[in-house]
């Protein structure tokens, strides 16, 4: 058991500093740092206050592209052991498979829990030192909570990334299915589901806005893409991607984390549905990574 535990702290150590070292890792990193730092510098200028309804826009940002950084550092994290043929090396010393791919998800959650808080800082942090808010331990512990919020939401597309390395035959094979995933998913998913809403119900994507029918279906099926859970529990918008139309799931009283006219209560009794759905996402996916590592020839 103990030495088990050895091999994945061996795995996810070196997961984690391939990443952290990785060109690719740094330039994602620094490129989404730049623009979530100005869109919160602009919010910041435009009068806004991040406990006052002032982080839509960022909360947009975060929501529609920080899951590149997710899927960045999952897409190869199979395959390029395989085209290297360091995975047939592992399995030749005591090493079983649920160590590799257990070190290497570990490695790829350290990482991913580093861009999240640096990104917070960089949205969160700009905001509250340019605007002089004051903050106290009310203020610190919703931040605390956001924090966990963007992390398990990214680790979906973690998650899907190594679940596509997994089957992929070559890294770039991978990264476009992961770019594939998260554009349907992600950035067009709104445009998606308003086509089929009105498809389905016979009505005009120009009438959805005021037909019930059109409505309630949109709603529904906006509960597929993690996107609704996260901007829902974090801003109270359900709909952030492009071509998205608002539907509220349900009579809520706050709006989102960073409302402070309503107890965390409030905000949680609103909101469990949507924090439930965001964690059970990734851990059904790393479920299926695990076993399909488990149950997939690696050998090259």
């Amino acid at each position: 058991m103990k030495q088990n535990i050895d091999n994945i702290f061996v795995i996810a150590q070196k997961e984690f500093a391939d990443n952290l070292w990785s060109p690719r890792f740094r330039v994602l990193l620094l490129m989404f740092t730049l623009v979530i730092f100005s869109f919160s510098v602009q919010s910041v200028k435009n009068g806004f206050n991040i406990f006052d309804m002032g982080f839509i826009d960022v909360a947009q940002i975060i929501g529609l592209f920080l899951p590149l950084a997710g899927i960045g550092l999952g897409f190869d994290a199979v395959i390029k052991e395989r085209k290297s043929a360091s995975l047939n090396v592992l399995l030749a010393h005591p090493v079983f498979r649920d160590n590799i791919i257990t070190g290497k998800i570990a490695g790829g959650l350290a990482t991913l829990a580093l861009v999240v808080f640096i990104s917070v800082i960089a949205s969160v942090g700009t905001m509250i030192a340019l605007s002089g808010v004051q903050v106290g331990l009310a203020e610190l512990s919703r931040v605390l909570i956001f924090t966990g919020i963007t992390f398990i939401y990214l680790s979906t597309f973690l998650a899907l990334g190594v679940l596509i390395s997994i089957f992929s035959s070559s890294s770039t094979n991978s990264f476009i299915y992961g770019l594939v995933v998260w554009i349907n998913l992600i950035m067009v998913f709104g445009a998606i589901i308003s086509v089929a809403s009105s498809i389905a119900t016979g009505e005009s994507i120009l009438d959805s806005g005021s037909n019930r029918d059109v409505r309630a279906l949109n709603g529904d099926l906006q509960k597929i893409s993690p996107i609704h859970h996260y901007s829902e529990a974090v801003v109270g918008v359900p709909g952030i991607s492009v071509g998205g139309v608002n539907v509220m799931t349900g009579q809520k009283i706050t709006s989102g984390i960073f409302d402070f006219k309503h107890t965390m209560g409030d905000w949680f009794n609103d909101y469990w549905t949507n924090l439930v759905a965001l964690t059970v996402m990734p851990v059904l996916l790393f479920i299926a990574a695990f076993v399909a590592f488990l149950r997939k020839d690696i050998t090259w």
